[in-house]
């Protein structure tokens, strides 16, 4: 078995003799030895970028944390989240707001009127109980 060629690496080598975590920081960052960040930190377009607690060793954006948090789920693939104040850095749930891209497909009056139901059914389930019941 053929051992990783960066020094302290134990690893078994797999390309250019290196292990696959080292081959893969050298195609993405031309250097098999650059430590990836995956400690707090700001990205290079201004967003807080913190470690993923899921075991997975990298890093995600703060803001979508925190909401995930404040709303007790994830986020759809349908919402982002909006700093109020235009600061990437101000992470507190008072300046993030929640917003959500999906729109119908057609702009017939049934289409508008399923859309406005799955909306209600999400975010305000209680609403459309008491429009069904009203």
């Amino acid at each position: 078995m053929k051992i990783c060629t960066v020094d302290v690496c134990e690893r078994q080598a797999d390309a250019r003799g290196w292990c696959k975590m080292h081959w893969r920081r050298w195609r993405k960052h031309g250097d098999p030895t650059k430590i990836v960040n995956v400690g707090r930190h700001v990205s290079p377009d201004g967003y807080v970028k913190v470690p993923d607690r899921s075991g997975r060793g990298r890093s995600i954006l703060q803001h979508r944390l925190v909401m995930e948090q404040h709303l007790g789920r994830q986020l759809l693939s349908t919402e982002n989240v909006h700093h109020k104040n235009g600061d990437r850095q101000d992470n507190r749930i008072e300046n993030l707001e929640l917003w959500s891209t999906s729109q119908p497909q057609g702009q017939r009056p049934e289409d508008k009127l399923k859309w406005a139901k799955e909306i209600l059914a999400l975010y305000a389930p209680e609403l459309l109980k008491e429009y069904d019941n009203g």
